[in-house]
């Protein structure tokens, strides 16, 4: 979890490059430009439109809390970002809608001339330009009427405003469209409603051509060659110049049913290559697909991927670890279709929050005792931990340690862990930020009315000296082997790396998963012997897993017990980790040697010995992965063993699952991870009740929501 104060400049950065007019393509002697395709769109008019902005999501850069009163379809109620620009404003969908004109009801004082750019976004994880409105005369009360001719399928627009004697402000954004798109045929145009229901793909009818040529490429260097390698010509291929690992993606700006890839080699000497490939499906988020290992290849040769079964993409990633040469692609070929429904096994069930109780002051964690009760203890940051029962907040707190805990941004009162027969026991632990900025794992002693803790029975477990306020970690849990699991972060510098490089240190608990034995008669704690660094010199024993950032929300499947890890990337990348039932420990993920599936800052690194994540999402609106919990409930029998996480910043929630096709022999097969939940409020945790029902904290507004079937 992180201030979304410290993440403000980058996200608009961020904003901004993506915002950056296209390239020319920078072309090879004697080589043939290719041309960069138009994203697709719809010639035949639609249903009637209406303004379908009232059924999105507003959000900006500045007081984006009040964005939504552009959107409310009143003039009276503006959104102003008291900012002069750059100021970007956006309105975000949870469905497609066929767009066809695009309003905007200027506010603004004094009157002068503006410059705007609007961004159309079709499901992938690019924009479009649509339109630039250079030194525009505006005033107060004028419409800005910006036709989209022909009408496209859209989920987001995005408003940047470069210049303006003003702050930027609108008094309303209307977006009009018709709440269901109509069906494309083959050539993407909009098909005559036929009155009939219009029947589901079946994987048969993908005959599949080579839509890569209606992409666009880019890669880790020499991205101003990348087209090289989707201009459907072998002898022309794109290389990096550089040895690996490097990257090359595929981005399409709307979504294909994908069959099958091919990539043809360009490679000299012959030799031993690891490949990752990541698929990106529109949710924002790219998970692993398959890895080869050490797989021999050479010049010319054409590696053949299947999809089975075939998916909705819009993104193919080519992530090279190991390679004896530079890095380099003859063709990449994507075999599929254009096709408007999502297929295949990628997509979950559309849900809904429920608001179980409000009032609640910065929660972090919801979860339960295990016990029986049917209570849930939720976590607030300030140092008190409070009760709901029955869907009422208990008055008294469970317990109130604030006047120990050091709050807030990182730092607070972070977790509570119920060990296994708790009803018996009477005890928990917790994890807490002290007043000397150090991390405290207690225990605590349940008094003799059960829903009050003792708040003077502590016994410190483990203490770890902080070097600075972030990163402090805070997750507990006990896995299926009884022990305590700790997550540690690496102590960094707020606006830095792990300056120290103390998550790779075996010698320093930061940056860590550690894994102590707290229920035994040694105090304050033992040591697993089974720990896999114990023994070895220069290592800590308590060590399980190292390479982490600030594993936040670190989860077990209670089924299977296989071990998700979130952990929050720097400024581009967040991921999700995933640990195996039955591993031995002693992984390494990565930081700060990479940064999600890529080289941190784009540094050469090498990815020798270093476990990759499953999935990863990029910092466009979304800032800080926060989790977790498998679904293991009774009422929605898709979900099973689907985990979910969220965005603190924008609020999504993923569900993240493994294919029922997927290979058992590695870890990385058949990863699929959708969109179910917008819970469009800052998101800080998801947790779980002793039935298997699954909570989300509302960190902002103070709520607890439930996912719901909608």
């Amino acid at each position: 979890m992180r201030r979304t104060g410290l993440l403000a400049t980058a996200l608009l950065i961020l904003s901004f490059i993506g915002a950056c007019t296209p390239r020319e393509e920078l072309l090879q002697p004697g080589v043939a430009p290719t041309v960069e395709p138009e994203p697709n769109t719809t010639s035949a008019p639609g249903p009637a439109s209406e303004n379908i902005a009232l059924l999105g999501t507003a959000d900006a850069f500045e007081r984006s809390q009040f964005a939504q009163l552009a959107i409310d379809g009143d003039l009276e109620s503006i959104w102003n970002a008291q900012q002069l620009p750059p100021q970007w404003f956006s309105v975000a969908f949870d469905s497609f809608y066929l767009v066809d004109r695009i309003e905007l009801i200027v506010t603004q004082l004094p009157a002068g001339p503006t410059t705007h750019e609007i961004w159309l976004g079709s499901g992938s994880d690019t924009r479009v330009l649509l339109e630039r409105l250079i030194d525009v005369h505006t005033e107060d009360g004028q419409i800005l009427e910006i036709a989209v001719e022909p009408p496209r399928r859209l989920n987001e627009v995005l408003i940047i405003t470069l210049d303006s004697p003003s702050w930027v402000g609108w008094r309303e954004v209307r977006v009009f469209g018709s709440s269901t798109a109509m069906p494309l045929d083959e050539e993407g145009e909009v098909t005559e409603a036929s009155g009939r229901e219009r029947p589901a793909a079946e994987p048969s009818t993908l005959v599949g051509e080579n839509v890569a040529t209606d992409g666009s490429g880019f890669a880790s260097a020499e991205e101003e060659m990348a087209g090289l390698a989707i201009d459907g010509d072998p002898d022309t291929f794109w290389t990096a110049q550089l040895p690996a690992p490097q990257w090359y993606s595929v981005s399409f700006d709307e979504l294909y049913v994908i069959n099958k890839l091919e990539l043809e080699i360009a490679q000299s000497p012959a030799g031993p290559t690891t490949h990752e490939i990541w698929l990106g499906n529109g949710s924002s988020t790219r998970t692993m697909y398959r890895r080869f290992d050490n797989l021999h290849t050479e010049n010319g040769q054409t590696l053949e991927v299947p999809i089975v079964p075939p998916r909705s993409l819009s993104e193919v990633q080519i992530l090279t670890l190991d390679s004896p040469s530079w890095v380099a692609w003859r063709e990449v070929r994507v075999f599929g279709s254009r096709f408007e429904d999502p297929v295949g096994d990628a997509e979950l069930p559309q849900f809904s929050l429920d608001k179980v109780v409000e009032g609640l002051a910065l929660p972090v964690q919801v979860t339960h005792a295990g016990d029986g009760s049917g209570r849930l203890f939720v976590v607030e940051q300030e140092g008190r931990i409070r009760i709901v029962r029955d869907g009422v907040v208990e008055e008294t707190p469970f317990l109130d340690i604030a006047s120990r805990v050091r709050c807030c941004g990182e730092r607070g009162l972070l977790n509570v862990a119920f060990p296994p027969g708790y009803a018996d026991k009477r005890y928990f632990y917790v994890s807490y930020i002290d007043r000397a900025g150090d991390t405290v794992i207690s225990r605590f002693t349940t008094a003799a009315d059960p829903d009050l803790a003792d708040s003077e029975s502590e016994v410190i477990v483990l203490l770890i000296a902080q070097p600075d306020q972030v990163h402090n970690g805070g997750r507990l849990a006990f896995g299926p082997d009884g022990y305590l699991y700790v997550g540690s972060g690496d102590g960094g510098h707020p606006t830095l790396k792990d300056v120290e490089n103390r998550a790779q240190d075996p010698g320093t608990l930061l940056g860590k998963i550690l894994r102590i034995d707290v229920e035994t008669d040694i105090k304050p704690y033992a040591i697993p012997e089974d720990n896999p660094f114990v023994g070895i010199d220069g290592h800590l024993g308590e060590i399980w897993a190292l390479g982490l950032r600030n594993p936040w929300g670190f989860a077990f499947d209670k089924l299977t017990g296989d071990l998700y890890i979130p952990d929050p990337g720097h400024i581009t990348h967040e991921e999700v980790n995933f640990q195996p039932a039955g591993s031995r420990g002693g992984e390494n993920y990565g930081w700060d040697v990479k940064e999600g599936s890529r080289c941190f800052e784009s540094l050469p690194c090498s990815a020798q010995g270093l476990i990759s994540p499953v999935v990863e999402y990029d910092h466009v609106y979304s800032c800080a992965i926060v989790g977790g919990a498998v679904y293991r409930g009774g009422d929605f029998p898709e979900l099973d063993g689907v985990f979910f996480y969220g965005d603190f910043c924008s609020g999504r929630v993923w569900g993240l699952k493994r294919s029922e096709t997927a290979s058992t022999g590695t870890i990385y097969d058949g990863w699929l991870s959708t969109l179910p939940v917008n819970a469009k409020v800052p998101v800080s945790g998801v947790g779980e009740d002793e039935e298997g029902n699954l909570y989300v904290t509302g960190y902002q507004d103070g709520a607890l929501y439930m996912i719901i079937g909608k």
